[in-house]
């Protein structure tokens, strides 16, 4: 199954959130802003950004001065990435793997952030506990999110190839249709973290709205979970 995942992604990679690309340092200083508050002032971290997509959160914390690993498992959206950090001139780790079973040794990263990654995964206790070895005692977990798609979905797929492939992985993704920030802060508790909490973006929401208001990506409101290790 990874690997029909990680050839559906390497195939949505050249369109991929393209309706957003005129947008980027709009949606790099929202994030920001969001950040702020989570992060501790005045120190260089070490980040891992898993399931970097085309960069936007690696380019984020490499733009605010930190050491920046960036996680895809899609070679596809590596190099499209890669090429995002050359026209920014950023200087960005980028690594090809999968976020249920991390490359790197324990207790690595300051800080670890995602997006629009949980609906993508099969194995969300594996992620956490990855997530958890790999952060240093402190280091915190930050996750952007939300329910993208509508619980009545029926796909389209006898005439979309697209649609044919989301259905083949509907029943490996637990969360596609089922997204919601409680679950994802019980997941991390249960995975050890602390001082789990969640808040809404609507402002993010409004962003996503603004940049596609044909797309379904505001259908809810999406959110930021995180979590410490301690």
């Amino acid at each position: 199954m990874k690997d029909k995942i990680t050839a559906h992604w390497n195939k949505r990679s050249p369109s991929y959130r393209k309706m957003y690309r005129d947008h980027l340092d709009e949606e790099i200083l929202l994030m920001k802003n969001l950040f702020s508050e989570k992060l501790p002032a005045g120190k260089k971290l070490s980040v891992l950004d898993i399931g970097t997509g085309p960069g936007i959160q690696a380019f984020v914390f490499a733009e605010l001065g930190h050491n920046v690993t960036a996680l895809d498992i899609s070679k596809e959206m590596l190099a499209g990435a890669k090429e995002g950090a050359r026209n920014r001139n950023l200087l960005i780790r980028f690594v090809e793997g999968d976020g249920e079973n991390l490359p790197f040794e324990a207790c690595t990263f300051d800080i670890i952030v995602n997006m629009h990654l949980l609906w993508t995964l099969t194995d969300h206790d594996k992620f956490f506990s990855e997530c958890k070895r790999v952060l240093v005692p402190g280091g915190r977990i930050l996750a952007i999110d939300g329910q993208w798609f509508q619980q009545e979905y029926v796909s389209d797929g006898n005439n979309n190839p697209e649609e044919r492939t989301y259905e083949e992985l509907i029943e490996y993704l637990p969360l596609y249709k089922s997204n919601s920030p409680e679950m994802i802060a019980g997941l991390m508790e249960n995975n050890g973290f602390s001082d789990v909490s969640w808040k809404a973006l609507p402002e993010y929401a409004e962003y996503m709205k603004r940049c596609d208001p044909e797309g379904h990506d505001y259908l809810s409101v999406p959110y930021l979970a995180t979590g410490v290790k301690y």
